[in-house]
């Protein structure tokens, strides 16, 4: 499968923004450059008490839809 390693850097304050549905996506970059725009949704299972802080995979099916996203 597609994958993808982005780095991120959230306050819980800015992820209380995606959570709520605030923010519908979140735009960041992966680790070789290339700009990426995922579904704020993505972020639900991985927010700490401090946000989102670290590097994570992020793996496609074949179609380029969403699939699971870890910590590194």
């Amino acid at each position: 499968m597609p994958s993808i390693d982005i780095a991120l850097n959230l306050s819980a304050e800015q992820c209380r923004a995606h959570y709520a549905g605030a923010a519908n996506s979140i735009r960041t970059r992966t680790l070789d450059g290339r700009s990426v725009e995922l579904p704020s949704r993505v972020l639900h299972h991985i927010i700490g008490r401090d946000g989102v802080h670290g590097t994570y995979r992020v793996i496609f099916d074949d179609r380029g839809r969403f699939v699971s996203i870890f910590q590194l």
